[in-house]
């Protein structure tokens, strides 16, 4: 075991370089990041070097890989234009609605057929694997060329996905698990963390747009521009979280939408910008979480697990898409 308890420099670095290598290495053999994340991950953690542990961040992994996520949705969101989204509207549409309810009862119903788990833990995992989310359709869609107008869909559900599936499983958690306050109380509690998720990503947006269209910064200012970009993606969220657990992810979708729709100086920059800070933050927060994996605990999950994650992979998902390109030709 190494033991660097003194500092969290050796290891920060080790999980950056280690990142970035394999980056390099996934673009040469054109294969996703995500694959090499996780198995470097792996090696980091206390299945092997133990490198990386629970008490290596303390307390500070979650707010770490909560602003990690607010910039790679906030980026992903930022490239999603409206004019792109409009090519693919009706399976977008079908994706974030009817698909992704398939897939949280078909999920939960799993949970509770394979695992026997009480209904409340079958509906909190449900939740949870509705989403896809840009952490991981980002790194597959640089590798794996399609359509634009399918990556527009796949992207579209991507983001809208992961801030309901993240809001809905907090509220999950909080209203059936901890309080049991049923099913209005939930509904309820969802819409309060979204609509202050939503808040938070205009007032943000509002600000850093007055602040671009000012004096204050320079029409060919382009580092001024990238930084206020991104300060929009933290501070929404930062300001969101700081009321409602989980509408901090909300927060940042909605000021990338709405800043990247808008007519900003320096577009092309910000993007490359917000592109490469992604890329550093996907692979800190891959191996970071893939280093906590306990292997032992999964093989314990025994066959039921087994099934679970092949209904999930060979049904479920196949359903949405299903439903969700039915009748579009282009999709076809």
């Amino acid at each position: 075991m190494v033991d660097v308890s003194g500092s969290l420099l050796p290891v920060i670095a080790v999980i950056l370089v280690s990142g970035l290598a394999v980056q390099l290495l996934a673009h040469r053999l054109r294969v996703p990041s995500v694959i090499f994340y996780l198995a470097i991950g792996v090696v980091l953690g206390p299945e092997a070097l133990g490198l990386v542990t629970l008490e290596t961040f303390g307390e500070g992994l979650e707010i770490i890989v909560g602003l990690s996520v607010a910039i790679i949705v906030f980026e992903g969101a930022f490239a999603l234009r409206f004019d792109r989204i409009r090519r693919a509207s009706t399976v977008s549409l079908r994706l974030v609605t009817v698909s992704a309810v398939v897939m949280f009862v078909g999920t939960a119903a799993a949970v509770r057929v394979f695992t026997g788990g009480e209904w409340e833990i079958a509906l909190l995992v449900g939740a949870l694997l509705v989403a896809t989310g840009p952490t991981v359709i980002t790194p597959i869609l640089n590798v794996v060329r399609v359509r634009d107008h399918v990556a527009t869909a796949l992207e579209t559900e991507g983001i809208v996905n992961d801030v309901t599936a993240a809001i809905v499983a907090v509220v999950i958690f909080e209203t059936l698990l901890l309080d049991d306050l049923g099913v209005p109380a939930t509904v309820l509690s969802f819409l309060q963390r979204f609509g202050v998720g939503v808040a938070a990503g205009l007032l943000a947006t509002a600000i850093i747009y007055l602040l671009l269209d000012s004096d204050i910064v320079p029409e060919r200012d382009v580092q001024a521009s990238q930084f206020l970009v991104l300060a929009a993606a933290i501070g929404s969220f930062a300001a969101a979280e700081a009321v409602a657990a989980e509408a901090g992810i909300a927060a940042a979708a909605t000021s990338g939408i709405l800043l990247g729709n808008l007519d900003i100086e320096n577009r092309e920059e910000i993007e490359r910008f917000a592109e490469n800070t992604t890329l550093v933050v996907l692979s800190f927060v891959f191996i970071s979480l893939a280093a906590l994996i306990d292997v032992e605990a999964i093989l314990q999950l025994g066959l039921g697990a087994v099934a679970l994650v092949l209904v999930i992979m060979l049904v479920l998902r196949p359903l949405g898409a299903l439903i969700a390109t039915a009748g579009v030709e282009r999709f076809t």
